[in-house]
């Protein structure tokens, strides 16, 4: 493992920097969502930004011009997903859109690390503690994924430490969910470099390293879960597949490729030394105290796509 620069009782900042900034995407039409935002997030010592996302419905245009990309398959989509047997439709780019415009918003920031936020994340108890201590300790990761889709039980990890009341981990095992991660300005900028015109779902992109080459820890369990609410964007799973046949060699092609970036996460995972699975023991998805209010949030992720 490299060594982290941090040192007992300090906060990893770069000098005349500021530790942590929040930055969470909301859409025009659900300022009710912003509201819940600011109750769970805004009274946290650490400042909070809203990030304007785009209105797929309202401004399909608005959506291309992030990234300047063609709609390559009218009405809908822009053309394949890049990480899956299906086409990457037009709100899906608005979905990673926000998060791009995340990303910039925070290297023009004058923080060291950002949270990017969905406007569906509701705060667990311990949130504050665990990032505070992250902040404190240092931690040897370019994105810690603070979030995921409910799912009972636990997953193969190897646990780096604590914070706060949670584990550190390496998961062995991807997990949906963008709704909630820590990232460094080295982090932001690379997701800037290697993002260029990948059709690919937010959450997928982020929790492949294979695509970007970052260092991703989790939080076990999470600090952070989606609120239950249904999705503002979602995209009909039949439509992603309306009326196009994949082209020839695509399934192979695609079974090929995930099977590589399953074996690179658990590459990354090692660092490079596969033999440390050895030492995997079962970490948390979920809070003990979660209560899953309804399945909205599993169904609402899966209609977007994000890994469904």
């Amino acid at each position: 493992m490299s060594m982290v620069v941090s040192f007992p009782g300090t906060v990893n900042s770069a000098s005349g920097g500021r530790p942590l900034g929040l930055f969470a995407i909301n859409l025009d039409r659900s300022p009710d969502r912003w509201r819940q935002i600011e109750a769970g997030f805004g009274s946290l010592p650490w400042p909070l930004q809203r990030i304007a996302g785009i209105d797929a419905r309202l401004d399909p245009a608005s959506v291309l011009a992030v990234r300047r990309l063609p709609l390559r398959v009218p009405p809908n989509a822009l053309g394949w997903n890049a990480h899956r047997n299906r086409l990457f439709m037009l709100t899906e780019e608005a979905c990673l859109a926000g998060h791009i415009l995340a990303w910039r918003t925070f290297l023009e920031s004058e923080f060291d690390h950002g949270i990017i936020l969905e406007d569906d994340a509701v705060p667990q108890q311990g949130f504050e503690a665990a990032i505070e201590a992250l902040l404190r300790q240092g931690f040897d990761a370019d994105i810690v994924k603070l979030e995921g889709i409910y799912r009972p039980g636990a997953r193969k990890a190897l646990r780096l430490g604590n914070a706060g009341d949670r584990a550190f981990v390496r998961s062995l095992r991807p997990c949906s969910g963008a709704a909630a991660y820590m990232l460094t300005r080295k982090a932001a900028q690379r997701l800037l470099d290697r993002i260029g015109d990948v059709l690919m779902p937010a959450d997928d992109f982020l929790w492949a390293p294979s695509w970007h080459g970052l260092k991703i820890a989790d939080l076990s369990p999470w600090v952070v879960m989606q609120s239950g609410a249904a999705s503002v964007i979602a995209t009909d799973r039949a439509a992603k597949k309306a009326d196009r046949v994949p082209p020839p060699g695509r399934n192979v092609w695609m079974a090929v490729r995930r099977g590589l970036e399953r074996l690179l996460l658990l590459w990354s995972a090692t660092d490079g030394k596969p033999w440390k699975m050895a030492n995997a023991a079962l970490a948390q998805w979920a809070p003990n105290d979660y209560i899953k209010m309804n399945s909205q949030a599993v169904t609402a992720e899966d209609r977007r796509s994000k890994n469904g």
